[in-house]
């Protein structure tokens, strides 16, 4: 999790910054500073004092707004005087329901998808270990903060100890700048001396044991922008060799803002009277595009190409038989 030097939010989406400030607070074993958190979460707070600590405030009044108790602490010795923050994960989950991970999985799902009416729906989630953020619009199904490797990785972050772990079959060493949460998965942006440029890696497709190696082995690149540099939607969705560069989606009124905050308004092809809306959307890679698809759920359907309304179809079809 880490940031960069311009002042930011057009670029981060508010509800991936408190997930990440939340992860942040959750897996640090002593309280830290809105300065450490600045630093820790590069680019995603402002630079400017006064604004950083606004957006800061309204993160934090969300949080316990969900029921998540954010602890303060008045730091003594070198640092006397200067407050800091701490989340205590036992104040607000309850013990071990016995679950399982399919389950978990089928509660969140199911409470994206109806979307119960209460604030208290959302509390329950949080308790039950489906840790979820408070969506602007929309469903939206997000991730938990239990990958084996968080913990890991954010410790050998704020250590600047590179990492050796197997990805895509071939062992990588990685000098760690920071981690973004988005769309439901973590990345982690680092240095990766196999390939001898700046990578990105999905946290779940690590392979094997995470391995740390000395702390201070390396420094962080200045200007570093983590939001900028894990690819969006529609970055992902274009970097692609299929057949069909685009398809046209109608999407239900309720996410029709969301995804032209996503592809821009000179994505919208036609706005109808019940103010859904088609977008013509990049569908190059097929399995960014199904992912982006699939988060709406019921909210959208693709008109044509027919080939890909096909491939949709049998998608569908392999998930049911998976079931």
């Amino acid at each position: 999790m880490t940031t960069l030097k311009n002042p930011v939010p057009k670029k981060v989406n508010a509800a991936e910054r408190m997930l990440n400030l939340l992860a942040l607070l959750s897996v640090r074993s002593q309280p830290i500073t809105l300065r450490q958190i600045r630093q820790e979460l590069r680019g995603q707070y402002s630079d400017n004092e006064q604004a950083s600590r606004a957006q800061f405030e309204r993160d934090k009044s969300d949080l316990r707004d969900l029921g998540i108790p954010i602890e303060t602490v008045v730091l003594g010795g070198d640092q006397a005087g200067e407050t800091a923050y701490k989340v205590t994960r036992n104040n607000y989950e309850l013990s071990d329901a016995n679950f399982t991970p399919a389950e978990v999985e089928a509660l969140q799902i199911a409470a994206a998808t109806v979307r119960l009416a209460t604030s208290e729906s959302e509390v329950a989630l949080w308790k039950l270990g489906a840790e979820r953020v408070k969506p602007s619009i929309g469903p939206r199904v997000t991730i938990g903060f239990s990958d084996p490797y968080l913990d890991v990785i954010l410790d050998a972050i704020a250590k600047r100890a590179p990492l050796t772990f197997v990805y895509k079959g071939d062992e990588r060493v990685v000098d760690a700048y920071g981690m973004l949460a988005r769309k439901g998965f973590w990345y982690l942006v680092g240095f990766d001396h196999l390939r001898k440029a700046q990578r990105v890696f999905r946290v779940d497709r690590i392979e094997g044991d995470v391995e740390v190696g000395k702390p201070k082995s390396y420094t962080m690149p200045k200007g570093l922008n983590i939001a900028k540099a894990v690819p969006t939607d529609r970055q992902m969705m274009a970097a692609g060799d299929y057949e069909h560069p685009t398809a046209k989606v109608l999407v239900d009124s309720t996410l029709v803002r969301n995804v032209t905050r996503e592809f821009g308004r000179e994505a919208v092809v036609r706005e109808n009277p019940d103010g859904s809306a088609v977008f013509e959307v990049p569908c190059s890679n097929n399995y960014a595009f199904r992912l982006w698809l699939f988060a709406m759920m019921d909210k959208a359907v693709v008109l044509e190409p027919q080939e890909v309304r096909d491939n949709v179809v049998r998608w569908l079809d392999e998930l049911t038989e998976g079931a």
